[in-house]
């Protein structure tokens, strides 16, 4: 009896279909931020540094050396050909040669490593008998004797060393050590980076001295916004506290705890442990979702949902310079939610509030593969991810007989694009950001794995939520225009006009229970609207934006809240 009074509330109210128990459906997707942030300065240039030949080898009164020399015989050389040496030697062959000559060669072949940027490398000519018309010339091809790193509070000085060199080649060359400085400099922990070349205590070596401004690592972060499904309570607020360099390493570790009127506790922790010079990371999570149904016509029935995810992410950046990361990753996951019907009383059961639920819980068991790519430039930020997804039969995943019916072996993929791109005052200054996704799979999905449409981060003027699919599509374009600035430069006040598009579709034929599809409920969710953004402290310290979208597709109102009348705000506090 219970259950047919549940099924038909259900019946009349197709938003007891629209719920994600992951709770990711308010939060930014994909790997970019939404606020640009143009590269940081690269660091000082490293001083050339040129070997001159000792004292006593160079002649003493110049223009009393006068030789015939037929052939210059080059020692030392390992980076140029053999054609490249004799482009330069060939001038001063086959005739005589002053001591100003000479001077002028090995200035030249000094300069043919210098130019290449090989600027501790040089030439020398020692004193010598020349022998039927050859002269010797020696190459000193530099060497790094040593990196010493100094300034740093919070990372390790071998975290830094090891990563500077990455960019150590021999003969020492300024490009690779230049690059690996800007790559330490990109990241936002470290506040400045200065290097210089010194002469080292040996002819031909030299040791970099590098000092390092870093930031402090303890943040503290309050947020408080309505991007949660009103299903459980639309204003939800969370803390979050992160320490960046936790032992020093590059490894930042954050817990997060938040809540609303129907989900508590929402709980996020996560640390990421670089463990080799290459930038191998391993990186362990847990997420804690519990909520309850407190809109009507369900407050009375006291469902309750339970959720876990824990995984674990390897990491491996295969290409990476200053403006491009190609990155692979696999991560193992395994997502655990269960239903309650009358939770807390003497009369509550599982809920199987969902097609393929058994005892009212799901179970799966995820392998995820990802390549990623980013460029960065001056004014762009593009982003690519692709990620496929393999549910196993492992950890007792959920397993169902029906293949139209939900499980816990699937396969999908996740592509997705993002881009922003920063005009100049010719265009006001404007910011453009652009968003796809799309997900496929072959198989219909629990909804710890369906995408979640509607919403500040999917389509905005729809509520949180608004309808959850298999397959979909989504797609955002957003300028933003600055109005007032800060000092600075940083923008104050941002008008946002924006137009949002999304599109799902689900597989199976057998999806009978309370979820399935409701017909007045479109499978394609199209918005257009404005947003206002205020930085109320420079830097992110605080800020504040409010969206309002107006619906291009009309879907039944199911309530009252602020999400139901397409406004969408949020105030972030960043402590310190």
């Amino acid at each position: 009896m219970i259950i047919g009074v549940l099924m038909a509330l259900v019946g009349v109210s197709s938003s007891f279909a629209q719920i994600d128990p992951t709770g990711r459906s308010g939060e930014p997707p994909g790997p970019l931020k939404e606020e640009f942030e143009r590269p940081q300065p690269p660091p000082s240039p490293v001083l050339p540094i040129v070997p001159l030949p000792p004292e006593s080898e160079i002649p003493q009164r110049p223009g009393t050396v006068q030789v015939f020399v037929r052939d210059i015989w080059i020692v030392g050389n390992t980076v140029f050909s053999e054609a490249e040496i004799n482009e330069v030697t060939n001038p001063y062959k086959n005739r005589m040669l002053f001591t100003e000559d000479l001077e002028r060669l090995r200035l030249a072949l000094t300069l043919l490593y210098v130019n290449k940027g090989y600027i501790t490398s040089g030439a020398i000519i020692p004193d010598q008998d020349v022998v039927a018309g050859v002269v010797t010339v020696h190459i000193v091809e530099g060497t790094l004797s040593g990196i010493n790193v100094e300034g740093n509070r919070w990372f390790r000085s071998s975290y830094i060393r090891d990563r500077i060199s990455l960019g150590e080649r021999t003969p020492v060359s300024l490009g690779p050590l230049q690059e690996q400085l800007q790559l330490l400099q990109q990241d936002r922990r470290i506040e400045r980076v200065n290097a210089e070349l010194r002469p080292g205590d040996k002819q031909g070596e030299s040791v970099l001295n590098v000092k390092v401004s870093d930031n402090q690592p303890f943040h503290a972060r309050l947020e408080v916004n309505n991007y949660q499904t009103p299903l459980v309570g639309e204003i939800k607020g969370i803390g979050t506290l992160t320490h960046d360099n936790l032992t020093g390493h590059g490894d930042p570790v954050s817990i997060s705890y938040g809540q609303s009127s129907g989900a508590f506790p929402i709980v996020f922790g996560s640390y990421e442990l670089p463990f080799t010079k290459y930038g191998t990371s391993f990186s362990p999570y847990y997420r804690r979702y519990d909520f309850k149904l407190i809109e009507q016509p369900f407050r009375p029935l006291d469902i309750h949902t339970n959720t876990e995810i824990i995984g674990m992410t390897l990491r491996q950046p295969i290409y990476q310079t200053v403006t491009d990361e190609v990155a692979l990753s696999i991560t193992g996951e395994h997502l655990y939610t269960q239903s309650f019907l009358f939770y807390g009383t003497p009369d509550q059961m599982t809920l199987n509030i969902f097609p393929g639920f058994q005892n009212g819980a799901a179970t799966v068991s995820a392998l995820r593969l990802a390549q990623e790519w980013t460029h960065r430039t001056i004014d762009t930020v593009l982003a690519m991810r692709s990620r496929f997804s393999v549910g196993l039969n492992v950890l007792g995943a959920t397993i169902n007989s029906n293949p139209d019916t939900p499980d816990g072996q699937f396969f999908s993929w996740l592509g997705q694009v993002q881009a922003i791109k920063q005009f100049s005052e010719k265009l006001l200054g404007m910011q453009l950001l652009g968003r796809m996704d799309l997900q496929l799979t072959n198989s219909p999905l629990f909804p710890l794995e369906q995408v979640a449409m509607g919403g500040r981060y999917s389509v905005r003027g729809y509520r949180e939520v608004t309808i959850i699919r298999d397959n979909s599509f989504i797609a955002s374009l957003e300028p933003r225009f600055p109005l007032y600035r800060w000092a600075s430069g940083e923008p104050m006040f941002q008008f946002a006009p924006f137009v949002d598009v999304a599109h799902g579709w689900n597989l199976g034929q057998n999806r009978p229970s309370v979820t399935a599809p409701i017909s007045t409920f479109p499978d394609t969710l199209a918005s257009v609207g404005v947003g206002l953004r205020w930085n109320i402290l420079p830097k992110d310290r605080a800020s504040f934006e409010v969206y309002w979208g107006q619906q291009l597709n009309h879907v039944p109102k199911i309530g009252n809240t602020i999400q139901d009348h397409g406004v969408h705000l949020g105030v972030v506090v960043n402590l310190f």
